[in-house]
């Protein structure tokens, strides 16, 4: 019997940070993480869709939905860092993001209606998730400007990586 988990890979689109904005990430988060366990700075992104596991024969189309995004560079702003109790995350989140963030994610989420793949129901919720197993913490300012010039196709589940990262950028993307 064939194991069609192991033969799969999970992917997702994510807006990946220069290293200047990870640093002014792995800052924000200081103070925030007693007993937490904190993100490899290596693995700090904001995802834009997450895919999922999927066989990797999708990969073409998946990465054509990449193609097809027309959309200028933009400007993004994390704002606070916060806990979201119920997941149990500490997470920098914008406070109004922009609409082009959103026309993004529309974007990626029709382009992959061809490969059999449905956006999830929840509404999106954009953050970068600095640390898990995250005590309640009052939401904290915080202005890291982020300009947003390309997005990227991620796998995650990566193991072994020398950086100790467990996610592995597949492709990349500019915006015009």
């Amino acid at each position: 019997m064939k194991d069609d988990r192991r033969a799969s890979i999970r992917l997702f689109f994510a807006l990946w940070p220069q290293e200047h904005i990870r640093s002014a990430l792995v800052q924000a988060r200081a103070g925030g993480v007693d007993g937490a366990r904190p993100t490899h700075p290596q693995d700090l992104h904001m995802t834009l869709v997450f895919i999922g596991d999927v066989d990797p024969d999708l990969l073409p189309c998946i990465e054509t939905a990449g193609d097809d995004v027309a959309l200028a560079a933009f400007e993004l702003t994390l704002e606070r860092v916060e806990t979201w109790p119920r997941q149990r995350l500490l997470a920098a989140a914008p406070h109004d993001p922009p609409p082009a963030l959103f026309n993004l994610v529309s974007q990626l989420q029709q382009n992959l209606l061809p490969c059999g793949i449905q956006p999830e129901p929840r509404r999106y919720r954009p953050h970068v998730t600095l640390a898990r197993k995250a005590a309640r913490k009052d939401p904290a300012p915080v202005s890291i400007p982020w300009p947003v010039q390309d997005f990227v196709l991620a796998r995650s589940g990566v193991a072994g990586r020398g950086n100790g990262g467990g996610y592995q950028v597949l492709r990349s993307w500019r915006l015009d």
